[in-house]
Formats: structure tokens, C-alpha cells, sequence
């Protein structure tokens, strides 16, 4: 693998040779879920005080479920007051989307969390953010749809158009945050072909499996269908 330091030009990542003399050109983008990881990042950021939100308001420890889009830096402002409200209509766990108590819809609507409890092995005076998860399905097709969504993006279409002939490979990585990550590790591809741009001839999705030292590889060509790859480095 031979990397290009200078892309100024649109050029492709790597250069794939061979020991018969041929070059493949190759891309590598990764498939993350933004919002999701912005959100992990403000709830984890130390200067705001981690996940942990001391409160004034409330008589006891709460432990609560952001979503994956909740806005962080209001629920910090904020968490505690409507936290206290929960607590001054006896209630001690929720679940947002299907609670109608009004000051449960209250911090579901406004604040983004969808389950909260009374933390019972805590002391009284904080607050504690779980961090979210991907959410919606998680089944094989989502592998492949994050793989043809970053397939038919035009950046990358582009540069891997202008390599010309050959094979033309798109590797992408995916972020354990991300919606594909389970179903890439926890499943068997369909053998279906998988629906590429004509400037793609090649598609790879890889990641960290569940072991220190293991990955889990999802490959396809234009031609080949999805199969899966399990590799164990020996480091």
C-alpha cells in the first residue's frame, strides 16, 4: 500500500500493488453517526463535568437516558429543575415515548431524555448522563445500505473515477457508535450483489470485532457478492 501525502487534486488515498505489477486505487472513508458522537463528546467533556450534573432542586440521585441528539448543554442547565418536578409528581422511573404524566412529557419533549430513575446506591446531589446509543435497526441491510451510501457519495465517486481503469476499492470504517457496527460484527452477509456506481468496482466495510486484536471485514465486488472475514492480529 502506497499512501498519497498530496491530494490537492482530488487524488485517491492509496495505491494498492500487486507483486504481478498491477496498481488498484483506493479510498478509505468511514461511516459514523455525527450527531450520535457529538453528543457522546459533550456529555464525556471534563470541563463541563462529565456525566455527572450536580443538582440543587431535587431530594434525590437521578440516573437518565439522553437521546442521541438531546441538547447536552440545556440539560445541564436545566436537567435539574425538571428533574424535580418528576419528583414533586411522586415518580421515581420513566420511559418518555409512552409516559403521558405531563411533567414526564415535560423533560421528554423539551430535554431529550427518554428514561430516567432514581439512582438508589447513590447519595443525594447529582444527576448521572448514560450515554446513547445508535438506536433504530440493526439488521444485516444496514451494513449494506451504510456501505452504498458512502459508495454513491460524489467525493467519492470522483476521486476513484479519475484512477481510471482497474480495480477501483472503497474501504470504509465503521465507528462502534455507529447504526452498522453490531449487525457488521454480529452477522453473516445476504450473498447478494451489492448496487455500486460504475466508478467503484471494489467495496470493503471493516471494524474492531468484540476481542483485543480482532476485526471483522464485510467485502463485495461488482461482480462478487457480500462475504464476510474475520481477521485476529498477532501483536
Amino acid at each position: 500500500m502506497e499512501y498519497h501525502p498530496d491530494q490537492s487534486n482530488g487524488e485517491h488515498d492509496f495505491d494498492l500493488r500487486y507483486p504481478d505489477g498491477h496498481v488498484s486505487a483506493v479510498e478509505v472513508t468511514s461511516s459514523v453517526n455525527r450527531t450520535l458522537e457529538e453528543t457522546h463528546y459533550a456529555i464525556n467533556d471534563k470541563k463541563k463535568g462529565g456525566p455527572e450534573i450536580k443538582t440543587r432542586l431535587c431530594k434525590n440521585s437521578w440516573h437518565i437516558f439522553p437521546s442521541p441528539d438531546a441538547n447536552i448543554k440545556r440539560l445541564r442547565k436545566e436537567g435539574d429543575k425538571y428533574l424535580a418536578a418528576v419528583e414533586s409528581a411522586g415518580i421515581e422511573d420513566f420511559w418518555g415515548p409512552t409516559d403521558c404524566r405531563p411533567s414526564v412529557e415535560a423533560i421528554y419533549g423539551d430535554l431529550g431524555v427518554t428514561k430516567g430513575l432514581v439512582n438508589r446506591g447513590s447519595s443525594p446531589g447529582y444527576i448521572v448522563m448514560a450515554l446513547p446509543g445508535g438506536g433504530g435497526a440493526f439488521g444485516r441491510s444496514s451494513v449494506v445500505e451504510a456501505a452504498e451510501q458512502e459508495a454513491f457519495k460524489l467525493d467519492n465517486r470522483k476521486k476513484l473515477g479519475a484512477a481510471g481503469g482497474g480495480e477501483r476499492h472503497l474501504a470504509i470504517y465503521a465507528y462502534v457508535l455507529s447504526r452498522s457496527w453490531v449487525a457488521l460484527v454480529d452477522f453473516a452477509p445476504e450473498p447478494d450483489i451489492p448496487h455500486l456506481p460504475p466508478e467503484i468496482t471494489d467495496i470493503w466495510v471493516l471494524s474492531e470485532a468484540y476481542g483485543e486484536h480482532e476485526y471483522v471485514v464485510w467485502r463485495a465486488s461488482a461482480s462478487l457478492p457480500w462475504k464476510k472475514l474475520k481477521l485476529t492480529l498477532n501483536i
